[in-house]
């Protein structure tokens, strides 16, 4: 695993872990990034909110959906405060310019 930092619009810089795609990332209360690789970086294809929920599918329904954009990485920031989650997720959505944004009714609730 390997420590990576995205920046926000706000100039924030956020630590993300990568994660195999096929460990229990979906498990974590924080953060997705699902991102291509570059010629340049990375390109960030997706950000989702992960609950910290056992059998929660929507991450992985997110990363499905990110894989047909090209996403080959998964990225985890760890926050289990929903409210801090639910704006760090909006900062680096409006810096990151997402490729997919996210359509979780609940984050569009709590903005």
């Amino acid at each position: 695993m390997r420590e990576m930092k995205f920046r926000g619009r706000s100039g924030r810089a956020y630590s993300f872990t990568r994660m195999a795609p096929n460990a229990p990332w979906a498990r974590e209360a924080g953060v997705a990034l699902f991102a291509a690789q570059g010629p340049f970086g990375w390109r960030v294809v997706r950000l989702t909110p992960l609950r910290g929920r056992l059998h929660d599918v929507q991450p992985i329904w997110a990363w499905a959906d990110a894989e047909r954009y090209g996403a080959r990485a998964v990225f985890v920031l760890r926050e289990t405060d929903p409210t801090d989650r639910a704006r760090a997720l909006q900062d680096l959505e409006a810096g990151l310019n997402p490729v997919l944004e996210h359509t979780d009714p609940e984050l569009a609730l709590a903005a």
